[in-house]
């Protein structure tokens, strides 16, 4: 019975946790450097980032359960420990060439990063309720660019994370934890002057799950994408922007109810300032998911954002950083391979504020509320409908302060909230097929820390 169960709760957590892009443990360090890392250590041609984090704080709801489920899986919430050394390294920037922005760009220019995220629960900590493997995380990347600025170059990026994610189940004690592994390669055409760019690449992405005796391998898969990217720069601030892919998404161990698909994307828009610290950026196309069965995603998707540059805007079109000083409001619509009713249909609105006051105060903020619609859900084992299409309301908010004493040290405060609005109960799969278990939940999340960067 506990392994039906188990089995059951993995088709049940996909709707909450596989459909979330943010990663609780990406703190925003990880996820945007350019930003929040120190000056570097230089050795040779090379700038040394060396960092580390320790942070404590309250986790509500880590296993992102629905309190109507509590008699059977309740609701945990934990005190816990957080520690994250973090390495990177880059060739030098701009502001150690010796003769500033004019020095010509480098042959080749090359960053990677890697960082440990280690986490101790304080309370609720017996195996039965979190295990050991929810207790580490690992973030790497690498990105080597050959002939950068030059009319031809070549990229060659990759991109790799352990995640531990949470299950809906008490019983599933490793819950969903999988390895994530993303490499792209691309050859890029740049017309003298910077007016034109074009890219044309392959990325390969795999996506492992680790096995609890659940069936979580059954989700293993790897997606094989080409893609095209350009721009043309017809006005001086302004730029026609065209994205387009097409995708082969195979399941490794394939069933009944998981389909492989071939995704289509093509989009096409503008990206510019409005004045000298408004931006736009707007895009509209179509995508369509292609399963070999079950329905399928095939509608408009898209893209608008405006963002106002606090302290002044980027030189030219499509080259803003979000490590700048700026709000943005946005809207975006698209969809993405689930392990629930073969794909989601997202469309979210957002709010996000990123500013460094005084090179002391750091602020970043972002809060969005999205509608997630999922087709018809299939059982895995014979291919039977068992629950019918069905939308979700979903609210994320992070907020990350931090206050600089110096140059190398760092004080901050993380608040994050993550909501799923649903009155949808999901039917497990094979024997557990009667078995009903709602997907609703709130998780709040605070830590607070000290950080060393260099």
């Amino acid at each position: 019975m506990k392994r039906l169960l188990v089995a059951f709760s993995t088709v049940a957590a996909s709707t909450a946790l596989l459909a979330v892009t943010a990663d609780a443990q990406a703190q925003l360090w990880l996820r945007d450097r350019s930003g929040t890392q120190g000056a570097g250590i230089r050795s040779g041609d090379l700038e040394l980032h060396p960092g580390v984090a320790a942070e404590v704080g309250y986790d509500s709801n880590f296993f992102n359960r629905s309190t109507k489920n509590a008699n059977v899986r309740p609701v945990i919430d934990t005190v816990l420990l957080r520690l994250t050394p973090s390495f990177s390294v880059t060739t030098l920037g701009v502001q150690r060439r010796p003769d500033g922005s004019e020095t010509p760009p480098p042959k080749v220019a090359f960053s990677a990063g890697a960082a440990f995220i280690f986490q101790q629960f304080l309370t609720n900590t017996d195996v039965g309720k979190l295990d050991r493997s929810n207790q580490f995380g690992i973030n790497g990347d690498v990105a080597l660019l050959i002939a950068p600025g030059r009319p031809w170059g070549f990229n060659i990026f990759d991109n790799f994370t352990r995640s531990a994610a949470p299950s809906l189940d008490n019983s599933v004690v490793n819950g969903l934890n999988r390895i994530e592994n993303t490499a792209r390669a691309e050859l890029v055409y740049t017309k003298t002057g910077g007016l034109f760019d074009w890219r044309l690449g392959y990325s390969l992405g795999m996506t492992y799950f680790e096995d609890n005796g659940a069936g979580q391998q059954n989700l293993n898969n790897t997606i094989h994408t080409v893609y095209t990217r350009g721009r043309w720069r017809f006005l001086p601030r302004t730029a026609l922007v065209y994205d387009g892919s097409l995708g082969f998404q195979n399941y490794t161990n394939k069933t009944n109810g998981l389909a492989n698909s071939t995704p289509v994307r093509t989009r096409v828009g503008l990206a510019g300032l409005v004045t000298d610290r408004l931006s736009l950026l707007a895009m509209v196309g179509w995508g369509a998911s292609f399963y070999e069965k079950q329905g399928d995603f095939d509608s408009v998707i898209g893209q608008i954002e405006l963002r106002y540059f606090l302290t002044g805007a980027a030189p030219e079109a499509g080259t803003q950083s979000s490590s700048m000083s700026s709000i943005a409001f946005g809207f975006t619509r698209d969809f993405a391979n689930s392990y629930l009713g073969n794909y989601f249909e997202r469309n979210r609105g957002y709010i996000s504020l990123s500013a460094l006051f005084a090179q002391s105060f750091y602020l970043g903020f972002d809060v969005g509320a999205a509608a997630v619609r999922y087709p018809t859900v299939h059982d895995r084992d014979t291919g039977a409908a068992t629950t019918g299409a069905f939308t979700n309301g979903r609210v994320d908010a992070n907020l990350f302060a931090e206050y600089r004493v110096k140059d190398w040290l760092g004080f901050n405060v993380s608040l994050s909230y993550l909501g799923e609005i649903s009155s949808t109960q999901v039917r497990g799969t094979g024997a557990a097929s009667s078995t009903l278990t709602n997907i609703d939940y709130n998780r709040f999340m605070g830590l607070a820390g000290v950080r060393v960067f260099f």
